[in-house]
């Protein structure tokens, strides 16, 4: 995974941003979200992060709460 591409362009959130609240506790999209506050601009991205959450999650063992 690249952590320096961009996954939400109105709030310049990385994969790297994304992976790091995953790895400090979050397992949820909606923690993401609070801690990240990415989709609140144009919410194109919503959908793709979602994914890209489960993906992390998978990839590292970790299960939601």
């Amino acid at each position: 995974m690249n952590r320096n591409k961009i996954a939400c362009n109105c709030k310049n959130i990385s994969y790297g941003k994304i992976e790091d609240a995953i790895l400090n506790g979050a397992t949820t999209y909606e923690e993401v979200q609070e801690q990240l506050k990415f989709g609140t601009g144009c919410g194109g991205c919503r959908e793709f992060i979602r994914y890209l959450i489960d993906d992390i999650l998978e990839e590292r063992g970790i299960t939601q709460k």
